[in-house]
């Protein structure tokens, strides 16, 4: 029959916390060790017999140490929690909670010490957290949406009649510096219109005309269209494809637009910073989904600000170019694709965005390769004609 100590070995033993009983003077200096389980010698490194001969001065693990207000605190309720992060041999930080009971045993005061690995705890609440910002801001562009669609209506319809309007007199008139207040008349509120259209494809829902496509060739395209003014604004593009990169069900000009959007964010950042500069395009095979990065060498975003990139109106664009709508509709395209975007920048270091496209239906065989085709946008380059961005995809 098994004898009760060797009975309660075997429980400390099979504990998942690291424990450790020793006796505090009254004080509550460390005195000596009265027992530990297996976790907590694998927690100092020593072995059982080992750990047992030692002092408690003698080992740098701080929680063994007891400061006075925290032995007063312990006089008055018993039992405490921290948390502390504890350096292993590699230096690698592992958080940690400690549990301090305190009790007393023919006359001797004794600390039943509990640690427990919280990183996996970490994480999760890391996570949640990640998944409550989401939310918060899938619930923000959704209420969003649905103001703006009433909105956008009610503006369109006297805007078309101002641009026609604007057009007729235009034609008629016959001074140049009335010409000159009626162009601007027709400037100002074709601006309008854009504003209105992006309103609009915010807060629309419809079912999305998903094909089957590949990245890379959006890619192209898309950079096509934006090559004449990435040339004049001595930008160059570096694109670096993944080769059988494979295809996936997605809206071709949804997608495309996320990417102009993006490009021309880039574009504008680049250009005011430094009057130049550099943008790499990148896809990746990562087996379940396709990874597209988009990075420039920007001026970068400040933190405060890169937290707000995707609320709807949000804005730091000066001269009322710009409408805050252009990244929270990137970020509605990519969640009605069931993917991911994230923002990795800082001040003076440029500005990366990374999106995840999960693999559908791809009817292709799989041909994964770590081959990347470089192809690169020359600065000194010009377009023969320029090519004008058209303002909506076709419906």
């Amino acid at each position: 029959m098994m004898k009760q100590e060797e009975l309660f070995h075997l429980f400390l033993d099979n504990m998942l916390d690291a424990v450790a009983v020793y006796e505090v003077s009254q004080e509550g200096k460390p005195l000596k060790f009265m027992e530990a389980n297996e976790q907590m010698c694998r927690y100092i490194g020593y072995t059982h017999e080992e750990f047992l001969r030692m002092q408690p001065a003698d080992i740098r693990f701080e929680c063994f140490n007891i400061t006075p207000a925290l032995w007063q605190e312990l006089l008055e309720v018993r039992y405490l929690l921290n948390e502390y992060a504890y350096k292993t041999k590699d230096n690698v930080s592992v958080p940690i909670e400690i549990h301090y009971h305190f009790f007393q045993l023919d006359g001797r005061n004794l600390i039943f010490l509990t640690i427990r690995d919280i990183s996996e705890r970490k994480k999760a609440e890391e996570n949640q957290r990640r998944l409550e910002k989401d939310l918060n801001l899938s619930s923000r562009l959704a209420s969003v949406g649905a103001l703006t669609a009433g909105v956008a209506h009610e503006i369109n319809s006297p805007l078309t009649s101002i641009l026609g309007f604007s057009e007729r007199l235009a034609r008629k008139c016959t001074s140049e510096e009335q010409h000159r207040d009626i162009e601007r008349i027709h400037t100002e509120a074709l601006r309008a219109a854009k504003v209105v259209d992006n309103l609009r494809t915010f807060a629309r829902s419809y079912e999305q005309e998903k094909k089957l496509c590949g990245l890379n060739d959006v890619i192209r395209k898309s950079v096509e269209l934006r090559e004449y003014e990435l040339v004049v604004q001595n930008i160059v593009v570096e694109l670096e494809l993944a080769e059988n990169l494979p295809s996936t069900l997605m809206d071709f000009y949804k997608i495309q637009q996320v990417l102009i959007n993006m490009i021309l964010n880039a574009e504008q950042a680049m250009y005011q910073a430094h009057g130049r500069g550099r943008l790499l395009i990148k896809t990746q095979d990562m087996g379940n989904y396709i990874r597209m990065i988009i990075e420039d060498n920007g001026p970068g975003i400040a933190p405060e600000i890169a937290e707000r990139v995707f609320d709807p109106f949000f804005t730091t664009k000066e001269d009322s170019r710009g409408t805050g709508l252009g990244l929270s509709v990137c970020y509605g395209i990519i969640m009605e694709h069931d993917g991911k975007v994230q923002l990795e920048s800082k001040l003076g270091q440029g500005t990366r965005f990374i999106i995840d496209l999960p693999i559908k239906n791809s009817r292709l065989p799989r041909k994964k390769s770590t081959k990347v085709v470089v192809v690169k946008v020359n600065a000194k380059t010009r377009a023969k004609s320029p090519k004008s961005l058209p303002q909506n995809p076709p419906d």
